[in-house]
Parts: structure tokens; C-alpha cells; sequence
């Protein structure tokens, strides 16, 4: 039988608009690669044994060590897209007495990084926080070290973190639970079928792959292509960008447009942005999932911005607690003031009337690179336009367009009904359609190349 024919039905269900494609494409560029999550793993763990070592300060005090944040809900991002470099947070738990002083405890916890002259972190660039200790590596990739203490008779890791802050003498201690969090929200966010086939679709027919070898792979397939949850190993698995829930996907780009906002604007600079474990809490009581990364990030937007709006409407700050945890606030820090709150919703605004504009123009060139420039940054749009204009090519000579008399690029008499628009608003349009293949990691993944942004 014709194969074209036997998954005419599939071809359909995975339709990718055009502005879903780009958006697509601005995901696969920020996300970390199999190599640096295990690299990240070998950072944070060797960290702890070099804190444990014979002669270091709390040489026997370690107990156990484990990422957070977005490592933890597998959200990590690239913080720099040339440099590949990307931040790590871990939660370091060792045994000394709740009540201890937090400043004897982050100068214990530096100190025991640092080493003595010529030891491995010796020359690093390592710096104390209120809460944590930060080790710059020399790529740039920053792991953020957290002393906690595990409160007994609690429920599992529950724990006191430590908070210093010289300038002021401010020092408390405040309870948390952030492996609480991590396994609350991956137990909780939903997975699409249907959006993880899109994506698959949209890597393999960007990466290489013919329509035929993608139809009859996904058919071959199970129907499950359950996210991969984390298990009891210190650092979750690596799970694979088509893998991944469509809201962990829509929670990454909202971090790198929030990054992005505060790195550039004046206006934010020098200012506390909000927290991820905020945004990933926020994004949680959506509702269910959308099949469309743009619907996704519109979504988890607008139900942030109700939120601070609710705030607001009673003059007050807003409140986000630990759903694993209720006396873990995390807003305990940000928003400090009602105008914190009023600038990240008015950001927020912009992202969703920006990105609801693109939906009403469709695949403009001009407004592609000017909004996606503008929202994420490192010349998105620019990659757009060049998966935009490649896939024209591809296609124009494979026969899934034509050429009108004057020169304009039309869609070509179709083989079946499979004849697709550029971009991805489909697989592929033809048989042996095939685009060309980037560079490989040796997990089998794929990584953008030096000049993808």
C-alpha cells in the first residue's frame, strides 16, 4: 500500500501552524543538552565530596546532597545560548543544630568550598549569598549550593534553610521543602500525546528525517509517551524535549522572556525578578493542558497576571505558597513591593498581546523576527525566518511547491491531500523530503549548531 496514503489521517493530526513551528524552534534552541544535565550532575556532586573531604570544615557533617529548582522539575535552561552555560541549584543537607547561626553556617559552607591554596576550587570564582554559595566554573555554568537542616517529625524533607544578610545583619531561619515541591509538580503537570507527537514531528523534520521513516516510526510506536519522572537518583533523568509536558515547555520560554526583560530593560535592571519555583507553582492551577505551546504560555501568563491583579484589587502583596508545603512561602522575598508585582504583570501583559498578535497576522516576516527578537531575545526571529526560509527551499525542490510565471512560490499539485504549508503545518509533503541533519550529540540528541542564534 501507499504509505502516504495509510497515514493521511496522522499527517492531519499533527498540523503545525506556522507560529506554533517558530515557537517550537525558540524551545529547542534554550533547552540544555543530555551532556551539559550530566555535567550539571558531576558539578553538584562533586561539590559535596569536596565539602565532605578530610580537613574541610564540615568534613562528616554532609548528609545528603539534591538539585532544586528548575533542574528539579526538569525546566533547566540555557541562561546563555552561545556559551551553552546554565545555572544548577542543589540543596546541600547536613547535620548541625536547627538553630544555628545562619552566618557561622554560609561561612563554614564557603570556606569548605574554597579550600586551602592549590585545592580544586581554590581559584573559582565563589561567592556567599543570603541563603546559598555560588561557584562560578570557567565556562560560566554557576552552581548555587544551599545549606539546609532536615526538621525531624516532619514529613520527608522538610527542612530549615539558612538566610544571611550582612549589609543589614538581617539572619533568620525559614522552613521549606523544595524536593516537595519538585515531586508535586511532576506528579501534577499533564502531558499531551498530541503535542509530543508535534514535536517529535517538527525535530525530525527539521534534524532530517524522511515523511516515511516519521510515519511509520510514530506508528510503530506505543501510544504512551509518558514524561519520564524523576526517581530517587540526586539528579532527575535527563527527559528529551519531545518528552517533555507542554507546560514545563511554555514555563521554559516564559523564564527566558523573563530573563530577558530583566538582563536588557532599565527600567528592571538591578531589580529582584521573580522567582522560577513562583511562576512553576502559578502554572500548576491552570488547568488542563493545552495541545499548543502558544496557548500554553498564553495561559500560565494570564493566570499570573489574575493573580497579582487579585493581589492588587486588596493592596497587598502577592502570595504564593509550597502546594507540598503550606508554610513554605515562597514570596517570602519577591514581590518586597507592590510595584515588583506591577512591572512583571505588566511584562506579562506584553508577552500575551505580542504573541496574540502573531496569531492574528500569521507567518509575517517582518513581525516573526521583530516580536520574537523582542520577547526571547539572541536573534530569535532570525531563527524563524531561517527554519521559515529552509523549509521553502527544501520543499520547492522536492516538488511540495511551485513556481508561478512571476516568481512567487506556490503550493505544487499535491501527490494526495498531504501537500503541506511551509514551516512545519505538517511533516513532510513529500516522499523523501528530508531536511539537513545538525550536529549530534552522543546521547542522540540533537544541539543547535555555533550560529543557530
Amino acid at each position: 500500500m501507499n504509505i502516504r496514503m495509510n497515514f493521511e489521517d496522522l499527517a492531519r493530526s499533527l498540523d503545525i501552524d506556522p507560529i506554533e513551528a517558530a515557537m517550537m524552534d525558540v524551545a529547542r534552541a534554550v533547552q540544555i543538552t543530555r551532556t551539559m544535565h550530566d555535567a550539571a550532575d558531576r558539578h553538584f556532586r562533586g561539590l559535596a565530596q569536596h565539602v565532605d573531604r578530610p580537613g574541610s570544615p564540615l568534613e562528616g557533617l554532609v548528609l545528603e546532597v539534591y538539585p532544586s529548582g528548575s533542574f528539579a522539575i526538569h525546566a533547566a535552561t540555557r541562561s546563555r545560548l552561545k556559551t551553552d552555560q546554565h545555572d544548577v541549584d542543589a540543596v546541600l543537607e547536613i547535620a548541625v543544630p536547627p538553630g544555628t547561626d545562619p552566618a557561622w553556617v554560609l561561612e563554614q559552607l564557603y570556606k569548605a568550598i574554597k579550600g586551602e591554596k592549590g585545592s580544586k576550587y581554590y581559584d573559582y570564582l565563589i561567592e556567599k549569598n543570603s541563603r546559598c554559595v555560588t561557584v562560578t566554573y570557567p565556562d560560566g555554568v554557576t552552581v548555587d549550593l544551599m545549606p539546609v537542616v532536615r526538621i525531624h517529625g516532619t514529613p520527608e524533607r522538610v527542612a530549615t534553610l539558612f538566610h544571611y544578610k550582612p549589609e543589614t545583619d538581617e539572619r533568620y531561619h525559614k522552613e521549606i521543602n523544595p524536593k516537595g515541591f519538585a515531586n508535586h509538580f511532576n506528579a501534577h503537570v499533564e502531558t499531551s500525546e498530541t503535542f509530543q507527537k508535534r514535536f517529535d514531528a517538527r525535530r525530525y523534520l527539521v534534524d532530517g528525517e524522511t515523511y516515511v521513516e516519521l510515519a511509520k516510526r510514530l506508528s510503530n510506536e506505543t501510544s504512551g509517551l509518558a514524561l519520564q519522572k524523576a526517581d530517587t537518583q540526586p539528579m532527575p533523568i535527563h527527559v528529551p524535549l519531545d518528552q517533555k509536558s507542554p507546560r514545563v515547555v511554555a514555563l521554559q520560554l516564559i523564564k527566558r522572556f523573563r530573563d530577558k526583560r530583566y538582563r536588557k530593560h532599565d527600567d528592571h535592571r538591578g531589580k529582584r525578578k521573580p522567582p522560577t519555583v513562583i511562576i512553576a507553582a502559578v502554572a500548576i492551577g491552570v488547568g488542563p493542558a493545552n495541545n499548543s505551546l502558544v496557548e500554553e504560555v498564553i495561559a500560565i501568563a494570564k493566570r499570573m497576571r489574575w493573580q497579582i491583579r487579585n493581589a492588587e484589587q486588596n493592596l497587598r502583596l502577592l502570595e504564593v505558597r509550597n502546594p507540598a508545603h503550606y508554610p513554605d512561602i515562597f514570596t517570602d522575598r519577591w514581590p518586597s513591593q507592590r510595584s515588583d508585582q506591577q512591572l512583571w504583570a505588566a511584562d506579562l501583559l506584553i508577552l500575551i498581546e505580542r504573541l496574540e498578535n502573531l496569531k492574528r497576522v500569521g507567518f509575517d516576516p517582518a513581525v516573526i523576527q521583530s516580536t520574537l527578537d523582542d520577547l526571547f531575545g539572541e536573534k530569535a526571529g532570525e531563527t524563524a525566518l531561517q527554519a521559515y526560509h529552509r523549509a521553502q527551499t527544501v520543499q520547492l525542490e522536492h516538488g511540495a511547491l511551485g513556481m508561478t510565471p512571476s516568481g512567487q512560490l506556490k503550493p505544487a499539485a499535491p501527490v494526495s491531500s498531504l501537500a503541506a504549508p511551509v514551516l512545519g503545518a505538517g511533516v513532510a509533503s513529500a516522499p523523501g523530503l528530508v531536511r539537513p541533519a545538525r550536529a549530534n550529540t552522543n546521547m542522540g540528541g540533537t544541539i543547535p549548531d555555533d550560529n543557530y542564534w
